[in-house]
């Protein structure tokens, strides 16, 4: 078999300009295969992300955006106020099963002490141990905060790690003052969001890494009492499996409805639901792209035919001695099976790297995250090999059922 990889490759160089160019067809075909595969991989990745920050066993209730139409909204605003404290409890006890509903209420940064470095990284929070305990905020140093805290609308806040940075730098933070407006807070603890921003859907995913959180009953009675704003800024509903989420985010719609006196005020987002339409969307992203590559690869592989086919009629002579000597047909035909599978392997290998190259350059000129799998460079792979040897069968049986003598003669 070595020998048999030996005379292949000589006679690849043998005619290195017309090789190259037939290795050309599986290069670009397979540089695509990646390039598309590892966008679709980049926008997967970081829609999971976004679900994460969400939460798959979350559903969030937000107030609708009224400021279009200002008239309507003050019709609205006159017969509900917004989301409020009574709606998070009235969906804890109205709720079947194990859930917890808790309530968020974020505003503008006031003036802030220390100043941050850039005041739009930051956003001040107030949330309720509930609320907290269904989103992904992952503690670093201190402690969390307790419904004593919210009981006692302590003077206490947590720091994302782009807030810690904006205000402190790289130095400790735990039980370090900050002053939210006239309000003095001291740092208890510091966590990380897990996640990043971006909108998901057609939902924007904001990320927390630059918050200021701290008790909602303290945001509410010493930095935003009674601004004219509805209460809460969110209600999240955390359940205990997927199987719930559909059910109660239809019951609690109606719940919200009857408090809020049939005002369509409040808006829904489902992360289960969202997950479902990402992913629906991902797999026709993918097919609708691959069949593009896919005829990269076949044009590809037309080229390599051509070409082996082409070299039979070249070496039909050399065939014809081969036969005569004592070689066998299926030796002729391993041999230009060798040819053409060398043929795709080389451009398969370029094409891999042609296609990481790809992927990088997609990311750093449209910002988009893109992400090469170990799956899409062996699906590469594998398809540049089995299109050596399917598009270069017909060549060698060809060259495999030349009668020698005629070989001969014709070549002559």
């Amino acid at each position: 078999m070595i020998d048999l990889v030996r005379e292949g490759w000589d006679g690849l160089m043998a005619h290195r300009a017309r090789s190259f160019l037939s290795a050309l067809g599986i290069l670009f075909g397979v540089a695509a295969v990646i390039g598309i595969l590892s966008i679709g991989e980049g926008a997967r990745r970081e829609q999971e992300t976004l679900i994460a920050q969400l939460g798959i066993l979350n559903f969030q209730i937000r107030n609708r955006d009224l400021k279009a139409d200002p008239t309507a909204a003050a019709e609205i605003r006159r017969v509900s106020p917004g989301l409020s404290r009574r709606d998070a409890r009235a969906l804890a006890a109205e709720l079947p099963g194990p859930v917890q509903v808790g309530g968020a209420r974020k505003v503008d940064a006031p003036d802030i002490v220390p100043k941050p470095r850039d005041v739009t990284q930051i956003q001040v929070l107030g949330a309720d141990p509930a609320w907290l305990a269904g989103t992904n905020l992952h503690l670093q140093q201190g402690r969390a905060l307790g419904w004593e805290d919210e009981r006692a609308k302590a003077a206490v806040c947590l720091l994302g790690t782009v807030a810690r940075r904006e205000l402190f730098g790289p130095g400790p933070v735990i039980g370090r003052p900050i002053r939210v407006g006239s309000t003095w807070l001291t740092v208890v603890g510091l966590f990380d969001d897990g996640g990043g921003a971006g909108t998901l859907e057609g939902v924007d995913v904001a990320s927390r890494a630059g918050a200021i959180v701290l008790p909602l009953a303290t945001l509410l009675a010493r930095i935003a009492p009674d601004d004219g704003e509805p209460e809460l800024s969110e209600i999240q509903v955390s359940v205990a499996s997927p199987e719930q989420v559909e059910g109660h985010a239809e019951l609690a719609r109606r719940i919200v409805l009857r408090l809020h006196r049939e005002q369509p005020d409040v808006e829904y987002t489902v992360p289960l639901r969202l997950l479902a339409q990402s992913r629906a969307q991902q797999r026709l992203f993918n097919l609708v792209m691959g069949l593009i590559a896919g005829i990269s690869l076949l044009v590809g592989g037309i080229g390599i035919m051509n070409i082996m086919l082409a070299s039979v009629l070249e070496r039909t002579r050399e065939i014809g001695v081969r036969l005569a000597v004592g070689a066998r047909p299926r030796d002729i035909a391993v041999l230009f099976l060798v040819e053409s599978s060398l043929i795709s392997l080389l451009g398969g290998a370029f094409g891999v790297i042609a296609g990481l190259a790809l992927s990088a350059l997609v990311a750093a000129a449209t910002g988009w995250a893109t992400a090469v799998s170990p799956q899409a460079v062996l699906l590469a792979t594998a398809l540049s090999t089995a299109e050596g040897v399917l598009f270069g069968y017909l060549p060698a049986r060809r060259a495999a059922a030349l009668p020698p003598a005629i070989a001969v003669r014709a070549s002559v």
